[in-house]
């Protein structure tokens, strides 16, 4: 009877070393799974490491260098430098005009798309069986929700904590520098085609949410229209209006206007005499931001992003 009980014991030991030793689903084992939920609530099962990754927006290069990635694939942008460890990646197209075909050609085992931009080549993709996962860059909260969804998908979950926690630091380091009081802030984004103000959902607007600044238009529910549709992160914009709302800061971000000799847009409201009552112009808190900061998502850039606007209002007290 002993030696009958100590040989189901040793099977039942057997047993629970052979499943301790079995990867699971969302583990860091090379060999295993796992299954990612996406910003478009798709669910995509990466079943092993990546080795070839395309991205379609340069704004996910260090995010997925910074878990030791391998880019094959990039798209092109005339905004911002390409780094350097992604110079030899091949380009598949600009951020708005993606080439599918090249894409394929590059036979990458994860593509990574940017939300509200890629969606009409998931299904050519996919059916190349591509993996493709769609992730949203907008705020900072964005920047470490995907930082941690691809050091998941890399199997390097710590390595991107600790990035996520080096970027909540360095804004907490300049954040504590400023004063406690709060300001109103009005945010201008002008293109060829006019000028619309930015909401917190920006990219500018998310930082100077986190230097407390109280955004004018936040409440704002009018839409605006643009290229790519209904831009929930963008407000209408009238001088009247702004002269009424007076911001106290006003920071100014541009896609295609023209430019003067110092590489400023030319704003045609600053040449009407009312722009000059307003007390953000009258205080010279007028700050022109620049390209590739706050018109592309800057990614792992955005405690530099922070940092430059709080210098610009705050010199004594914030060096860029």
């Amino acid at each position: 009877m002993r030696k009958i009980f100590s040989f189901i014991l040793t099977v039942l030991m057997v047993c629970l070393c052979i499943s301790g030793c079995t990867p699971l689903t969302g583990s860091s084992g090379s060999g295993s799974a796992v299954k990612i939920t996406d910003d478009n609530q798709r669910i995509v099962t990466i079943k092993k490491i990546p080795e070839r990754i395309v991205v379609l927006s340069p704004s996910f290069l260090e995010l997925v260098e910074a878990v030791d990635g391998k880019v094959v694939g990039r798209a092109k942008t005339q905004v911002g430098k390409v780094p350097d460890f992604a110079k030899d990646a091949a380009e598949v197209g600009f951020i708005f005009n993606i080439n599918v075909e090249k894409i394929v050609e590059l036979k990458p085992d994860l593509v990574i798309a940017y939300k509200g931009m890629h969606e009409r080549y998931l299904h050519t993709l996919e059916s190349n069986n591509i993996p493709v996962i769609v992730l949203n860059l907008k705020s900072y909260e964005d920047v470490k929700h995907s930082m941690l969804t691809i050091g998941k998908i890399m199997r390097k979950d710590d390595k991107a904590q600790k990035v996520v926690a080096n970027l909540d630091k360095d804004i907490n380091a300049t954040v504590s520098k400023l004063p406690k009081s709060e300001r109103s802030v009005a945010i201008l984004h002008t293109t060829s085609m006019g000028i619309t103000m930015e909401k917190e959902t920006s990219i500018a607007g998310c930082c100077a949410k986190m230097l407390k600044l109280r955004n004018v238009v936040q409440g704002e529910t009018k839409p605006v229209s643009g290229p790519m549709g209904t831009q929930p992160d963008k407000a209408p914009y009238s001088l009247e209006d702004l002269l009424e709302k007076n911001p106290q800061v006003i920071f100014i971000t541009s896609m295609g206007a023209p430019r003067d000799a110092e590489g400023n847009p030319k704003l045609e409201i600053m040449s009407n005499p009312a722009w000059n009552s307003i007390d953000a112009v009258k205080n010279k808190q007028v700050f022109f931001l620049p390209d590739d900061l706050f018109l592309l998502n800057p990614g792992l850039e955005y405690p530099k992003a922070v940092r430059y606007m709080a210098a610009k209002m705050y010199p004594d007290a914030v060096k860029e």
